[in-house]
């Protein structure tokens, strides 16, 4: 890790590391958090409360406040974050915008840091009722007023092209991390040759149907072909029902809440990983399976089509578009040999990926904003990577 003049950073995000509904875009904030801590900085983190969490805790030393509810937890930042600022006087803020924005730059008197991971647009109208989809659409299209000349990290370059048709422009690019280390079993274990499994959040938007209808068009041509499926949400008894109207209940495993150490089996055990999402910032989930060693059939949208290397580590898909989805899974299913090829570039692809990186583009982008007090991203600004 590179050195910088130590500095009190102040976070804020909808949720923190241990929160049930905790994915991607917490584990990439907490995974560079730490090493902010590790390299001497102070990190304070607000975010929503939730059932049985202590409302204050310390976690590899980052200090967790929880504070408001999950659906208005927005309101409760926009009331209280100058209250929170003058308590814990930082030199820079990383506003984590996920989920309804923060508006932090206009609300805040130290530097801010915003740092997106997606914006969802019209994939709000696909996860919950038109007035709420609609209220959030305009919410983060208004937000983007608020990131113009201001620094901005984003984790892909597909949410680097979003922004930019929002008129937001010199993103700097921060790619999502993976600890090769905690991917690796001590005993090797063999494929499961059918199995394709389904790790993350069960939301719509996560486009799960694709899967379920590409499992039902192969079945009588595989038989032995499984699905389990990793993750809780509230799209669980839908998906439960629409398994049971296709027939393929005796298929598909719902597992729920899973271990690290259960994660990693599946990821290798897999012959497979299927991610169907209808957007991502990056596809963290992605990358994780490569780094076990296991190939990845994705729909090809913003963040998936950054993370898979189509035709190399998998393949990308049309979205919605269950057909070719089954055509990429049992192509891969019945040409073991090309697996293979596929698995070794996926270990290469995952190699590339590191948390370090990560830490050392975030770093220096909150030092030079803590720095100059008012560092401010130019359009034409050249964007690392």
């Amino acid at each position: 890790m590179s050195k910088a003049q130590p500095l009190n950073i102040l976070i804020i995000n909808w949720r923190d590391i241990r929160n049930p509904e905790a994915g991607g875009a917490e584990l990439h904030l907490h995974e560079v958090a730490l090493r902010l801590v590790k390299a001497g900085h102070s990190c304070v983190l607000y975010s929503h409360a939730y059932d049985g969490a202590p409302t204050e805790e310390t976690i590899d030393g980052i200090k967790v406040y929880r504070r408001g509810s999950r659906l208005l937890f927005n309101f409760t930042v926009w009331f209280h974050v100058r209250s929170w600022e003058n308590k814990h006087k930082p030199d820079v803020i990383i506003d984590d915008s996920n989920k309804a924005p923060f508006f932090l730059p206009w609300l805040c008197q130290a530097p801010v840091v915003v740092r997106i991971h997606h914006l969802f647009g019209k994939v709000f109208f696909k996860e919950t009722g038109f007035i709420q989809a609609l209220y959030l659409f305009l919410l983060e299209r208004f937000a983007a007023f608020s990131w113009r000349n201001r620094p901005v990290i984003a984790v892909s370059e597909s949410t680097r092209k979003d922004l930019t048709r929002l008129g937001v422009h010199g993103v700097t690019i921060a790619l999502n991390g993976v600890d090769a280390s905690q991917y690796r079993l001590g005993t090797p274990v063999p494929k499961k040759p059918y199995t394709i499994v389904y790790m993350g959040r069960l939301k719509k938007y996560k486009g799960l149907d694709v899967i379920f209808h590409a499992i039902a068009r192969l079945q009588e041509r595989l038989p032995d072909i499984r699905l389990e499926v990793a993750g809780r949400g509230d799209d669980k008894p839908r998906l439960e029902a629409l398994a049971s109207s296709l027939g393929i209940s005796n298929q598909v495993s719902f597992l729920g809440f899973i271990t690290e150490a259960e994660k990693v089996r599946l990821y290798t055990e897999a012959a497979i990983v299927a991610n169907t999402s209808l957007k991502e910032g990056y596809g963290l989930t992605i990358i994780e399976a490569n780094a076990c060693g296991t190939a990845v059939v994705a729909t090809d949208v913003p963040g998936l089509c950054d993370s898979v290397k189509d035709g190399i580590t998998g393949f990308l898909v049309p979205r919605n578009d269950s057909k070719a989805f089954a055509d990429k899974l049992c192509f891969l299913l019945e040409n073991p040999d090309k697996r293979r090829e596929m698995e070794k570039a996926c270990l290469e692809w995952a190699g590339e990926h590191n948390w370090g990186n990560t830490f050392d583009v975030t770093q220096e982008v909150l030092t030079k904003a803590a720095m100059t007090g008012q560092y401010i991203q130019r359009k034409g600004a050249k964007a690392q990577s």
